[in-house]
């Protein structure tokens, strides 16, 4: 069970509901759990320091359904709703299952990418990389792909809406001809791999064809049952919103040239972040400097995890002396690796 927050327009008002996807025997689906209102931030309550739970009307939600539930997958899923510093917290400590699936080897992680569609493989792609010319995806495994793993078409829509909100919007259109691959109708031509240099015609001609093909995959749609191949879906209704609404025009595209050209010829001095000195450093671990160059690598991390577990703020350390821990490890962590 993979849970997750949804949110979703109803007339003028932007409601949350609390989905899962779950394997219905033969394919992913999603279903609702509870509609969260306008404010999930409602049903999280605060218990002091760094404690919470959730509301009743969630506990009662599960138990109404017959589902058992992780609290970590609950958490998980209003992470994003969560006080920060409480966020934090979490996300550097948790034990969870990572996006990576650490539990799964190679070809495990190999065969459950080939489920994946096409689409949403070059819609990640571009979104982690930015690029267009993205060559074959296919035939390997690749991490940046494991986030949609094991995930219905609502959820891996709800993953992928929250990286496009960092796009810019000159790049929405180059992600869109990459998304739906529309660099493979002008295969002679030596500007193929950027849509403000071709026909803008032509290009939007190939943008609906691909929208509407994609409209009536069910590959794509599986696990989906209000769909009709006959009316554009609303996962794909956004796109020809952001198409038409970014137009490229002869002067975007000179200026791109132009940025490009200033940003890979301009050099940025970063100063060196200042840091602890072995003896402080030391000093704040509570190890001797000799001590220290006795250790290995991951008998520091063990003595750093000790001391960090003690001093943690949900077991009532101090705030400012877990962070001074982790800077204190982290400098001496680079020199052991320096040194090797």
């Amino acid at each position: 069970m993979s849970l997750y927050i949804r949110r979703t327009r109803e007339g003028r008002e932007t409601h949350y509901v609390l989905k899962e996807s779950y394997w219905n025997g033969s394919c992913f689906a999603a279903r609702n759990i509870l509609d969260l209102g306008t404010d999930p931030t409602e049903h999280i309550v605060y218990a002091g320091g760094n404690g919470f739970y959730f509301s009743d009307a969630v506990e009662e939600a599960f138990t109404r359904m017959g589902l058992e539930r992780e609290t970590e997958d609950l958490e998980q899923a209003f992470l994003h709703y969560l006080d920060p510093h409480i966020r934090r917290i979490i996300e550097n400590f948790s034990t969870g299952r990572s996006p990576a699936h650490p539990s799964w080897d190679a070809e495990e992680l190999a065969h459950r990418q080939r489920f994946l569609h096409p689409f949403d493989k070059r819609r990640m792609h571009f979104l982690r990389c930015g690029r267009i010319d993205i060559g074959s995806l296919d035939g390997r495994s690749w991490k940046f792909l494991n986030v949609l793993c094991d995930k219905c078409r609502d959820e891996i829509e709800h993953v992928i809406e929250g990286l496009e909100k960092d796009l810019r919007p000159q790049e929405r259109r180059n992600y869109l001809f990459t998304a739906l691959e529309l660099q493979r109708y002008f295969p002679s031509h030596l500007l193929k791999n950027n849509p403000a240099a071709l026909d803008p015609n032509t290009v939007d001609q190939y943008f609906l064809e691909e929208i509407c093909r994609l409209n009536e995959d069910r590959t794509f749609f599986v696990g989906v049952e209000d769909h009709s191949p006959g009316k554009l879906h609303p996962y794909l209704v956004k796109y020809v919103i952001m198409y038409f609404d970014h137009a490229d025009t002869p002067q975007s595209l000179w200026q791109r040239i132009f940025e490009d050209f200033v940003r890979h010829r301009q050099f940025r001095f970063q100063p060196a972040r200042p840091s602890l000195s072995e003896e402080e450093a030391c000093a704040c671990l509570g190890l001797h400097p000799k001590e220290y160059r006795a250790m290995s690598a991951q008998a520091l991390a063990r003595h750093y995890r000790r001391r960090a577990k003690k001093h943690h703020p949900d077991a009532g350390g101090d705030h400012e002396t877990f962070i001074r821990l982790s800077e204190a490890y982290e400098c001496l962590a680079r020199k052991k690796t320096r040194g090797r």
